[in-house]
């Protein structure tokens, strides 16, 4: 291995997408429909 690239424990090629698993996505996609529902919710009374 050359001096400039790093090992690590748990091999994981950060240049592509590979690290952000299939349980990432769903937990990010569940949050943001969560914030658009309360924006939808709330956001009458605060753009008032």
């Amino acid at each position: 291995m050359a001096d400039d690239q790093v090992r690590t424990d748990t091999p994981m090629d950060l240049g592509t997408f590979h690290f952000l698993r299939t349980g990432w996505w769903i937990f990010h996609v569940i949050v943001i429909v969560g914030i658009f529902y309360l924006g939808w919710l709330y956001g009458g009374s605060v753009f008032r």
